[in-house]
Order: C-alpha cells, then structure tokens, then sequence
C-alpha cells in the first residue's frame, strides 16, 4: 500500500468524522482537507482550489442568495397565506383529514423548487394559528410538514441539496450532471404513496396537547418596497429555474445555458435599480454552504484521482459478488446509504457516499448516475431521527418531539422510497 493511497484514506476519514459530528461546522472539512491534501501530495494545489469554479458551487450559491432575498421580502408569506386560505372554510366533516391534506400538497409543491427549511419555516405560522384554531397538536403537523417538505424536495435537482450534490458528483469527474427533472422518475412515485400513507394514516403522527402560540413567529410588516421586492424576487427565480428546466430538455444536444450567470445579472440589476440594498443582496451569500461545497467537491477529487475510488469499488463487489442483478446492486446501496443517512446530515452523507458510488460505477463498468441517483434517494430518506436531515434539526426545536417519533411515523416512508427506487430506478436509468 503506498504512503498516497495511505494519506489518501486518512483524508477522507477525516472528512467523514468532521461530517459525522455534529458539534463541528461542515464547512470546516475544506478548511482541514485543503492544506492537508496538498502537504501530503495526495492533491496538486491547482486541483485544490479548482474546486470553486464548480457549477455545482455556484448552483448552492444562487439557491441561497434566492432564498435570502425572498425572506426578507416577505416572498415566503405567500406560502403561509395560501395555507391558511386554503383551511379556513374546510368543512367540520373530515375536518382534520383536510387540513393535513393540504399541508401536505402546498408544502410538497412549493419545496420541489425552494429549499425545505425554507418552505417548512415559511409555513410555521400558519401551522401555529390552524393548532390554536382547530387543536391539533402542534408537534405532529410540524412533523408531518417535515416530511412532506423532505418528500417534495426530493422531485427537483434544486429541491434539497443533496440532490446537488450528487449531481455535482458527476460534474467534477468529468460525467454530463444529472437533469432537472431526472429525480422525478423515482422521486414522484414515492411522493405520491408516500402522501396517500401520511394523509391517510394522519393519526398515527406523534402529537402533544401544545395548542398555544406563545413561541409563535412574529408577523412580517408589509410595505409597497417589499411588494416589489417580491415581483422582482419570483421573475428572477422563476427565470433562473426556466433556465435550469431547458437545460436538462436540450442536454443531448450539446447546448447549455449557464443559469447560475443569468441569476448573478439579474442580483446585479435588482442593486442598480435598488429593489434591493447591497448589504440586503450580499448578506443572502451563503458563505457556509459554499465552503462546504468546497470541501465536499474536494473530497470526491481525493477519490476519483487515486486509487482510493478503485478500493471502495472492490469493496463493494467482494459484497455483492460477480452479480450484474440490478435489483441486487440497488438495493444493497440504498440499504447503505439510508443506514448511514440517519446519524449523518443527509447533504454530508450524500456528499461523502457519492464520490464513493462514481469510484462503484467505475470498478463494476456501471452507469454512475444510476448509482449516484440510488445514494441520492436513500440519503434522502431523513425520515427516522431528528439528526438525519438540516430541515429535522432545524424544526424540531418548535416542538415537543422526542427521538422516537421520528421513526414512529417515518419508518413506512423508508420502505416506500425502497420498493420504489429498487423496482423503478433500474427501468429508467439502467446500470449496465
């Protein structure tokens, strides 16, 4: 074994321990790979640092800036607004089996193109007046929005991070990144049972008798500026998704539109035209997430450019033999990857197991974006622990959830997503 192989599996041990615990920020695994990459010879620094000419990178950055901006516009009212619209003249019959119902769809719908966090928070206040109004547990449709957010996420190469990141997985080895819509093929089916399961079996969600509002959001003062900010902030994303829609409908044509640049224009004239301040547009760059980008495109070039990657791949076929039965390799990764996903953030467990998945592909002559898509599917099924996901971490902390109840209504979301991706993946995206 030679000292780079060596060098090379203690850099991405290190950056898998930094991703697996929580106390240490993300972004951090660049910050330690970087010199440690370069002083060991593992990297050259040009590999290094052309991490941040990455799509993938930019892709993270415009998302976020989006984001931003359509918070502090009051854009993300909407979302609130349409739920409580939609709930104050539900009929007394069936009362309950409505409201979650339409949760359920707003909440799936507005997340397959914001990202869930966002979406869920967005809807925060109108789940706090439709608990007092109605009594029902404030826990369980918070809960219940976390999964429907995660489900509607999932449809979208923008929808949730991890989805980027398996995409740009692809794109920093060199392979055509996955299109807009080619999570959908799996993604959709479990989307569908997988709501008809939540809203039909509503009842078996955990719930508390926490119906007051004390800790509620505060409401956002409207005003005629923020009324443009938000018709500017939704013809820019609206674009800016446009853009990313036509790419994957012309990609076997060699013809791409670089969206992210479009968005960059359209933040620069949304400044010179003040809908918005400079500190307004610069403080929705996410610093964080893009260094974390960063360390995870660096992580998947330690893989792919050592033997490292080859190793991984052994590893795996020492598991599952000499078999080519797709149903086998699908879900033997799924399996992996929705274990692993549980006790890891689901965009680390994604960024880490990608690379690893591409190094598969390679070793087995595989297709890589059916396995990157499969690694993808099963990070995303954050649906058994508070930890698993940002949305989970991020949420729980309005509610009186314990560790449990996670798992309690989340477990036949995990056998939905499997059946789905084991019997449909391989259909459309074959691996051989």
């Amino acid at each position: 074994m030679s000292f780079t192989l060596i060098a090379s599996i203690v850099c991405f041990l290190i950056f898998v321990v930094i991703l697996a615990i929580p106390k240490i920020p993300n972004a951090l695994s660049f910050f330690v790979l970087a010199p440690l990459t370069i002083l060991t010879g593992v990297l050259e620094p040009k590999d290094v640092y052309g991490v941040f000419s990455s799509g993938s990178l930019f892709l993270m950055m415009v998302i976020g800036m989006f984001t931003h901006l359509m918070t502090i516009s009051g854009a993300d009212l909407v979302i609130g607004s349409l739920v409580e619209r939609f709930t104050k003249n539900v009929p007394e019959k069936r009362k309950e089996t409505s409201i979650f119902l339409i949760l359920f769809l707003v909440a799936a719908a507005f997340s397959a193109f914001l990202q869930n966090v966002s979406v869920a928070m967005a809807m925060l206040p109108a789940v706090y007046g439709i608990s007092r109004t109605s009594r029902i547990s404030r826990s369980k449709m918070i809960l219940f929005l976390i999964y429907a957010t995660t489900l509607g996420g999932a449809v979208t190469l923008i929808g949730t991070p991890t989805n980027v990141f398996a995409s740009g997985a692809l794109e920093e080895v060199g392979l055509a990144p996955l299109g807009f819509f080619d999570f959908a093929w799996v993604a959709v089916p479990i989307l569908i049972l997988g709501g008809a399961y939540m809203v039909i079996f509503h009842k078996r969600c955990p719930g508390y008798d926490d119906y007051d509002d004390e800790d509620a959001p505060e409401d956002t003062v409207d005003s005629p500026r923020k009324a443009r900010q938000r018709t500017w902030t939704f013809a820019g994303f609206i674009l800016f998704v446009l853009l990313l829609i036509a790419n994957s409908l012309i990609k076997s044509s060699g013809v791409r539109f670089a969206a992210y640049i479009i968005a960059f224009g359209v933040f620069a004239v949304m400044y010179l035209t003040k809908v918005f301040s400079w500190k307004e547009i610069i403080h929705g760059y996410p610093y964080e997430n893009v260094i974390f980008t960063a360390g995870i495109l660096l992580a998947i070039r330690i893989v792919t450019t050592t033997n490292l990657g080859e190793a991984f791949g052994n590893l795996v076929i020492s598991v599952v033999g000499e078999s080519s039965n797709l149903y086998v390799i699908t879900a033997v990764l799924f399996i992996a990857t929705a274990i692993v996903t549980q006790f890891m953030n689901n965009m680390a467990c994604a960024g880490a197991l990608a690379p690893i998945g591409i190094a598969i592909a390679n070793s087995m002559g595989a297709n890589p974006q059916a396995i990157v898509l499969t690694i993808a599917i099963g990070a995303g099924c954050s649906y058994l622990t508070p930890m698993a996901s940002g949305t989970n971490q991020t949420m729980v902390a309005f509610t009186r959830l314990k560790f449990q109840d996670f798992a309690k209504f989340g477990w036949p979301l995990v056998i939905i997503s499997f059946v789905c991706c084991v019997f449909i993946l391989p259909q459309v995206f074959p691996f051989f």
